[in-house]
């Protein structure tokens, strides 16, 4: 099949791309940097930035089907703001088969604790839909009006995922190569005491593939992409990966309410612990993927995969959760 790819070069996208080309899939992918990402030979290349008011990579695109090419499906890896979405969905309506938008599990306002929202539940409603700034405040909102325009171009073939928390191999938000790198290089580690909540996360390869099986089946609709088990208890995500990394961290737990007078915040110093009142992030329905297809890998692989890759990359600097120094300090003045 001819697949176009928006983006492709990073985490996820690169995930899809090499999974789609190793099945036999011919792929074009359209990204900013000239740089060579590393990518099967196999891949055409496209450079250039897809937002009109910077670059002209859709005239890239378009000069392929002025030439007479059509896809079988699109993959949009990189749309965040509708009227940048807009202009590729224009482009691409009658030259595609198949629109597959990746979207977030942030569409989603936050529920009561026990809420387990669906893909019909209510998503966010941005009140300035103008906005074009992508920060904590928009994205969801962002990505509910980018939802919107690929319906609306492609009302019976699209396919819309929503995943969680992203986990695996070139991860460069390091959420989850945190806990591997703390468990894997640190005598002691901390972690909330009960209640702490739940964890969640999908590892990229198994997004990839989710990705692939609803185009080689032509599957339409919205469907959320989260896991690796429902109902993951925080503590059973810690315990199962310090054992599936043979880690000799000692473990410990400390009352939340004391971490609080340490300064040590869920989600920025601890990262997948969230407060109480977010809690339904990690209660969000995902039946509707695992009926169409979606499968998981065991959380154990995918932590014991993503630690060879932090080693085999040098372990640089992690760009989330609190430093080594900062856990120590704290668990000296438990």
């Amino acid at each position: 099949m001819k697949i176009l790819v928006l983006g492709g070069t990073q985490f996820s996208g690169r995930a899809f791309v090499e999974q789609a080309s190793g099945s036999g899939h011919d792929l074009t992918i359209l990204h900013r940097s000239a740089a060579d990402p590393g990518l099967p030979k196999s891949v055409r290349r496209l450079i250039g930035d897809r937002d009109p008011k910077i670059g002209d990579g859709l005239g890239e695109i378009k000069a392929l089907i002025d030439a007479g090419e059509r896809f079988d499906a699109v993959v949009d890896m990189c749309g965040y703001v509708p009227r940048v979405v807009t202009e590729s969905c224009e482009l691409l309506m009658d030259h595609t088969d198949m629109y597959l938008f990746t979207s977030t599990i942030s569409v989603y306002p936050r529920y009561g604790n026990e809420a387990s929202p669906d893909e019909d539940s209510e998503l966010i409603d941005l009140e300035d839909k103008a906005v074009e700034e992508v920060n904590g405040e928009t994205y969801g909102g962002l990505k509910v009006l980018c939802e919107q325009v690929v319906t609306k171009y492609f009302p019976q073939n699209s396919c819309i995922v929503r995943p969680t928390v992203i986990a695996g191999p070139n991860d460069p938000t390091d959420r989850i190569t945190w806990w591997t790198r703390m468990l894997g290089t640190q005598e002691r580690m901390i972690f909330p005491m009960e209640p702490c909540g739940l964890a969640g996360f999908i590892d990229a390869r198994d997004l990839a593939e989710f990705f692939q099986h609803c185009i080689e089946q032509k599957t339409f609709g919205i469907f959320n992409a989260v896991g690796p088990e429902a109902g993951l208890p925080l503590r059973s995500f810690i315990e199962r990966t310090h054992k599936a990394l043979g880690s000799k961290s000692e473990l410990v737990e400390v009352d939340t309410a004391r971490l609080a007078e340490l300064e040590v915040n869920p989600w920025t110093d601890i990262p997948t612990w969230i407060p109480e009142d977010g809690q339904s992030m990690y209660r969000i329905s995902c039946q509707r993927a695992m009926n169409a297809g979606l499968t998981m890998r065991p959380l154990e692989e995918t932590m014991r995969d993503v630690r060879a890759w932090d080693v085999g990359r040098g372990e640089p600097e992690l760009t989330a959760g609190m430093s080594a120094e900062k856990m120590q300090e704290a668990i000296g003045k438990v």
